[in-house]
């Protein structure tokens, strides 16, 4: 990582525009694994791209926040999937998604080994 990358970093969490989380779960493997960290872009910029990948708001249970993959696009919304079918929850279950869920854009992504 860079200084100028890790600086942006520093003040996108101090400023609010950034978040870090530690991945759970093995809905996003192989992209994604356990104790991956990942940066999130919380800047608001519309709808995301197809293969973006994001941080939403799970819309039956608006406490948990799900890393996912944008699968497709429509109008003013969405739909997400799992890079794992079998596992996690996704559009298959809850239907797609609005801009009001959108919590973020992943940013960067570090992996265990990397730490």
């Amino acid at each position: 990582m860079s200084l100028r990358s890790w600086i942006a970093d520093v003040w996108g969490l101090v400023s609010g525009s950034r978040r870090m989380v530690v991945v759970e779960g093995l809905s996003m493997a192989p992209t994604l694994a356990p104790g991956d960290i990942l940066w999130i872009d919380t800047s608001p910029r519309g709808l995301p791209s197809i293969d973006e990948l994001v941080m939403v708001r799970d819309p039956v249970d608006s406490t948990r926040l799900l890393i996912k993959r944008v699968r497709s696009r429509g109008g003013d919304s969405f739909a997400v999937g799992s890079d794992d079918p079998s596992q996690g929850r996704d559009s298959r279950h809850f239907g797609s998604l609005d801009a009001t869920h959108l919590v973020g854009r992943v940013s960067r992504v570090c992996s265990l080994a990397e730490v």
